[in-house]
């Protein structure tokens, strides 16, 4: 019997050991992916946070092949799955702190919602811009346009300068609640002097529905 158990104990401790192994392996990624920069960028872990989403896009006649009005240089966080860059799309809505060109925002199309970025706990405040794949400047990435509050006068609100075209708007949370902000609107161009900006209608800041968002 005892030389039984021992060829038992024998042929069944290096399962053991593996198994050991593959989850001490796991715990490991795991608190690599939990530390890493990137993935501490985008939880929000502050008191709150702002994701952002465009709802449609109506892009002008020969797009992209259409001049676009200059905007500004802007480092980019997270970016939606999916990127069509032969056809540049999708046009984004994106959004960030108040500092939007430096602080890496966030951008979400039609058919993917964005990360949450995370807020100051003081003051929270957020920036809203908008943003698509320009197949010709893969240097940035993306490319910034600038933007426009819409007629139907649901998006001057956020607009520190509405009826005038502005780079990105900033927009102060009043009396915020803990949480992810989720702003939503719909894009469209329009054609200037020194070419297309776009024009955002339909916009909805939706607040958290619980603290745990």
């Amino acid at each position: 019997m005892r030389e039984e158990e021992c060829m038992k104990m024998t042929i069944g401790n290096p399962a053991v050991h593996r198994l050991q192994a593959v989850l001490a392996l796991t715990a490991i990624l795991l608190a690599l992916f939990v530390t890493s920069p990137a993935h501490a960028q985008y939880a929000c872990t502050t008191n709150y946070c702002i994701r952002s989403q465009s709802t449609s896009v109506q892009t002008p006649p020969g797009w992209p092949a259409v001049p676009m009005e200059t905007c500004c240089q802007t480092h980019w966080g997270a970016l939606p799955g999916g990127i069509d860059w032969s056809n540049g799309s999708p046009v984004m809505i994106c959004s960030a702190t108040p500092e939007y060109v430096t602080a890496f925002p966030n951008c979400g199309g039609p058919q993917n919602l964005s990360q949450a970025f995370p807020l100051d706990y003081d003051r929270p405040r957020i920036s809203i811009g908008v943003a698509w794949p320009n197949p010709n400047n893969y240097r940035y990435e993306m490319q910034s346009v600038p933007i426009l509050d819409g007629p139907d006068g649901t998006c001057s609100q956020y607009s520190q300068q509405p009826g005038k075209v502005t780079n990105w708007w900033v927009y102060d949370l009043k009396e915020p609640k803990r949480g992810s902000y989720v702003f939503t609107a719909s894009v469209s161009f329009q054609r200037g002097e020194k070419g297309y900006y776009a024009v955002l209608n339909g916009c909805r800041l939706q607040p958290p529905s619980s603290p745990t968002e």
